[in-house]
């Protein structure tokens, strides 16, 4: 049987005739789409794309259940959605990432897709009318409001189970590195000044506590959006649909998904508030506030190599100045990947303004700017897990100490004083950095060389949980007055 697409064909709507190009499968709304529609040139994110083909699946299964459509076209249209879903048939998705009339633009294209390639595997001649339509069966029991965001929050749990991946992979990788820096004190900084001592270890266990709790609140924020709207129809009402209509699709699409869904608990507001998707955002940008904290300090103490911090080593880096100036200056590593990961978190931190602003533009009974708030949450989704996905094997694993540099600056600071002045006093802990310095030593070895204090006592106040654990410290004595309130 002939493709009712292989040529060129004439479709009329209000506004007049339009010829739909030869091998498509779409029809004169998407065309009208095309025409007044294409602001960004960007397609429709392919998570989507899926989400909307599983809801249409659902939906279509469900009418069959309830005799509003008969066997065969209930088989051709599910056989559509999963051609949909293996990928098939994404060229025929042409409307444009935004659109107005609250995503009307890209369930009219997958509609018609549908309708089209249905009305082809039942074997329709090609010059009889459509068996499957578009509007008729397709779109059956079903509104924009409803589908729309329904598909925007299966496309976001969906998609957040990827990421949600690789959040845990570099939480992990954190708390790795974490123990394997355990023992190396370094300097601690408040405004970028020396303060109290810390370890490397504690700094990295930092990093994965952050990365854990932000997390959380994706979850948390992801959990909202396993209640769905299907069935509520444009307004909320579910006028025009059976009243078992709503709990029998919602029961089917969390089987077609595999998703935990529910029902509900007040369809209009899931309608018309948009505030579920505009937490979730809020956590991804939470996320990409903790990552920029995370990548900037990684920068400063992996700066040098000679005039920086230089505490730990970042791996060999894709680019180097030399690249540019070769013959010019010394080859110098370059660590792109953390700033490509701040780049990404920035876009994150914008994207979520304009979900905010999209989110409280709605108006009575429901908000046109849906394809800008799953555009960018998407949008958002996608490029952090592939950034941090990056990040994570090419940089954070990589990541080594340089044990020699923590010592060295640690000892040139003033941070080893609280813990000298437990033993010596105040004044005599002054003077021997004075004259560890004078002699180009560093404190320790001043102090294991000149014997002011015993090794064993050396070995206390140097060990690193002393340093950097909660204890009291008690101010000692000048040493040969010391003895009995600094043990």
């Amino acid at each position: 049987m002939a493709s009712r697409k292989g040529h060129p064909r004439t479709e009329t709507d209000e506004f007049g005739d339009v010829t739909i190009p030869a091998g498509c499968y779409w029809g004169v709304g998407t065309a009208r789409a095309i025409e007044f529609f294409a602001a960004t040139g960007r397609p429709t994110h392919p998570a989507l794309i899926e989400a909307i083909a599983q809801v249409k699946k659902a939906v279509a299964i469900t009418n069959g259940e309830l005799g509003q459509l008969d066997r065969k076209t209930v088989s051709a249209i599910t056989q559509v959605c999963d051609e949909i879903l293996s990928g098939q048939w994404r060229d025929q998705i042409v409307v444009d990432a935004f659109h107005g009339g609250a995503g009307i633009g890209l369930i009219v294209n997958i509609n018609e897709l549908i309708a089209n390639r249905a009305c082809e595997i039942l074997g329709d001649p090609v010059d009889a009318p459509a068996s499957v339509s578009a509007s008729r069966h397709v779109n059956l029991s079903q509104s924009t409001a409803d589908v729309y965001t329904t598909a925007m929050r299966i496309a976001i749990m969906n998609s957040l189970k990827k990421l949600q991946v690789t959040v845990i992979e570099m939480e992990r990788l954190l708390r790795r590195k974490s123990l394997e820096f355990e023992r190396i004190v370094k300097v601690g900084r408040t405004s970028l000044r020396d303060d109290a001592p810390v370890t490397l270890g504690q700094e990295f266990n930092c990093y994965g506590s952050m990365i854990e709790h932000a997390l959380r609140r994706i979850k948390d924020a992801g959990t909202n959006l396993e209640e769905i709207n299907l069935g509520g129809r444009s307004v909320g009402t579910g006028f025009n649909t059976a009243p078992e209509f709503a709990a029998a699709a919602t029961r089917n699409l969390a089987q077609v998904t595999n998703l935990s869904l529910r029902p509900a608990e007040d369809y209009f507001r899931l309608t018309q508030s948009m505030s579920d998707f505009a937490a979730l955002s809020s956590s991804l940008r939470d996320l990409a506030v903790d990552l920029v904290k995370i990548a900037g300090d990684l920068k400063l103490m992996s700066s040098g190599p000679s005039a920086g911090f230089s505490e730990i080593k970042l791996s060999d880096s894709l680019l180097s100045s030399s690249t540019l100036w070769a013959g010019v200056m010394p080859k110098v590593a370059i660590p792109p990947l953390t700033e490509l990961l701040i780049m990404v978190c920035y876009e994150v931190m914008g994207n979520d303004h304009a979900v905010c602003l999209s989110a409280q533009a709605g108006q009575l009974e429901a908000n046109a700017l849906t394809p800008a708030i799953i555009d960018n949450i998407l949008m958002s989704i996608s490029t952090m897990q592939k950034a941090l996905s990056d990040f994570n094997h090419h940089c954070l694993i990589k990541i080594t100490a340089d044990t020699a540099r923590c010592k060295e600056l640690l000892d040139k600071s003033g941070a080893m004083i609280a813990a000298l002045t437990t033993e010596v006093g105040y004044e005599q802990t002054l003077d021997i950095i004075d004259q560890a310095k004078a002699q180009g030593q560093d404190v320790r070895e001043y102090l294991i060389n000149s014997k002011v204090l015993p090794r064993p006592t050396l070995d206390k106040i140097f060990h690193y949980k002393f340093l950097t654990t909660p204890h009291l410290l008690k101010p000692g004595k000048p040493q040969e007055n010391s003895e009995d309130d600094s043990r």
